[in-house]
């Protein structure tokens, strides 16, 4: 599942801080085995799984290396599907109703995702010639039980041990336990009804490496543990989103204000390649920006009140593609980039206290603006099971998806490897912030067309006196949520336009979405809307003439202190 986007392979070289690339085919392998699977549903004991929970399937597996200490790898697991391996006493496998049958329906199927971490190279020395290593993996994926006729996402995590018989064949043995739904897949017979369980899996089986192997190899020396590079290009992200919950059986178009509500994200992640990150992520949602007319989240009875329970939080892992350096190849320079992210992770609901595995995949573009610092926006799909996610209908749908769009900023920190600015490059790529654009001169043009938006649209909201379509009051005319939103839009559109026209156009993008809102939420007549937009702009523009007329279109914002004082300078 991860590995089908991956389409190259960077490795670092010590050699004057820059990074090198490789082929695409160097460092892949191949595996196939033989599992046993000990069931273990919610509230059965588990000294009885011999043989109410045990099945027996095949594997296989395809992987890569993209550093000494970093990999991925996609498998596929074929359970209880195959007559040679007959177990008559599963007993633990849908359907419930009739214990043995899952064989004879197809058993069950898992493609699972893994991030593999070798533990001797992360926290000893690079040795090609290891006999043996052990590697820990987080593992996301989905499971389809053929005997329930449903499926469901899946959380894990394992260890693999691998034997080096020679330089390319090898013996390995993996242990990993593995959560999903009751819903669907290897569910118990108990009458309780929980949002997950779990099973047992070992895999016993064979690897053989494909490709060159050239780059891990034949850096050793370079990789020794005082200069490898696992402690550079590591980044902090903090945003703001807003999620769109979408349960099984609903109109999407209905989703404004039914579904709607806001969070805050925190994440921390590295750029193990210039390809290639990872990033984990915590979502707080519905618990700080209360939507009194959310009805799409538990509890059905009562949706509001998972606001004042805390809302939900959804801690997550993303494997970021940067499409950019994949298919264009690697660029320090680059200001703009475009990620692609599968993800999983868990879900808890505090009100109802109801968690569930997720997945999802989404798209990240992100803006540089100096050296460490930069901007990104995030628009991702999930996918959780109905126990825990926004399940309204009254159907007993094994999954529900919410969209979610978020906005925030990223800094990178700790030794930078790549992404960094080399001074005094004749590059044409080099960003120098003096050069490209004059930051105060934005930040305080964007504040003030914001705040003479606000100002403007209070006026006529006080003159106007037209009443909201929802009938709470007589502020409707203008809207003031898109006159400030359409001054920033403005704003960016007159700094960045010359530079990237995707820039402005993600601004009127997200102006316009907020527009949208206000009229699905009843909140505003479409004209209310259209009004704020023209004030919006309409001040942007205002903010910015009266700003070159009076500093001149190159000027500097300087603010400094002397003795007791502080000082204010502008620069023409």
């Amino acid at each position: 599942m991860l590995l089908c986007m991956c389409a190259s392979l960077s490795v670092f070289s010590q050699e004057k801080e820059d990074v090198a690339s490789s082929g695409i085919w160097d460092n892949w392998y191949l595996e196939a085995g033989m599992d046993m699977s000990l069931q273990n549903p919610y509230g059965c004991n588990f000294s009885a799984v011999f043989p109410n929970g045990k099945t027996f399937g095949i594997d296989v597996a395809a992987g890569k290396w993209f550093t000494p200490f970093f990999g991925l790898r996609g498998k596929l697991n074929w359970e209880n599907g195959i007559r040679l391996f007959e177990n008559g006493h599963a007993n633990w496998l849908a359907p419930f109703y009739k214990p043995g049958e899952n064989m004879d329906k197809g058993g069950y199927v898992a493609l699972y995702g893994d991030l593999q971490f070798n533990l001797h190279h992360l926290f000893g020395e690079f040795d090609a010639d290891r006999r043996w290593t052990a590697i820990l993996y987080p593992r996301a994926g989905a499971v389809y039980n053929c005997g329930a006729g449903d499926g469901s996402p899946v959380l894990g995590a394992g260890v693999q041990n691998v034997f080096r018989l020679s330089d390319r064949w090898n013996l390995y043995l993996d242990l990993a336990y593995n959560m999903t739904s009751s819903a669907v897949a290897e569910a118990g017979s108990t009458d309780v009804d929980n949002s997950s369980n779990g099973y047992f899996d070992i895999n016993v089986g064979v690897r053989v490496d494909l490709g060159k192997k050239g780059e891990l190899k034949t850096k050793r020396e370079e990789l020794r543990r005082k200069d490898r590079p696992f402690w550079s290009d590591w980044f902090v992200q903090a945003g703001l989103d807003m999620s769109l919950q979408n349960p099984y059986g609903c109109n999407f178009s209905n989703v404004f204000p039914n579904g709607k509500t806001f969070g805050l994200d925190i994440a921390v992640g590295k750029w193990f390649t210039p390809e290639v990150a990872v990033r984990g992520k915590v979502n707080w949602e519905n618990g700080l920006i209360e939507n009194k007319s959310v009805k799409w989240v538990p509890p059905v009875e009562s949706p509001r009140d998972n606001y004042s329970g805390g809302g939900y939080m959804v801690a997550s892992a993303d494997v970021l593609f940067n499409l950019h350096n994949i298919f264009g190849g690697y660029d320090p320079y680059r200001k703009w980039t475009l990620s692609v992210y599968p993800r999983a992770g868990i879900i808890k609901q505090f009100e109802i206290g109801s968690g569930s595995p997720l997945v999802g995949a989404g798209i990240e573009n992100q803006y540089r603006l100096t050296d460490r610092l930069g901007l990104y926006a995030d628009v991702d799909y999930q996918v959780t099971t109905s126990e825990s996610s926004a399940s309204v209908t009254g159907s007993n749908a094994g999954s529900n998806g919410f969209f979610k769009v978020e906005l925030g900023v990223t800094y990178d920190i700790g030794v930078k490897r790549m992404f960094q600015r080399v001074e005094g490059s004749s590059h044409t790529g080099t960003y120098q912030d003096s050069e490209c654009h004059n930051w105060p001169r934005f930040i305080v043009n964007t504040v003030a067309s914001v705040g003479v938006a606000f100002g403007a649209k209070t006026v006529l909201k006080s003159i106007v006196k037209e009443e909201r379509p929802d009938h709470s009051d007589d502020k409707s005319f203008p809207s003031g949520h898109a006159a400030m939103a359409f001054a920033a839009a403005r704003s960016l559109d007159k700094e960045f336009r010359k530079e990237s026209i995707w820039i402005p156009i993600a601004g009127y993008a997200a102006a316009t979405a907020i527009g949208v809102e206000r009229v699905a939420s009843d909140r505003h007549h479409w004209y209310d809307v259209v009004a704020g937009a023209a004030v919006g702009v309409g001040s942007a523009e205002l903010t910015w003439w009266l700003s070159d007329k009076i500093f001149g279109r190159d000027s500097h914002v300087a603010v400094g202190s002397s003795g007791n004082t502080v000082d204010v300078k502008y620069s023409f």
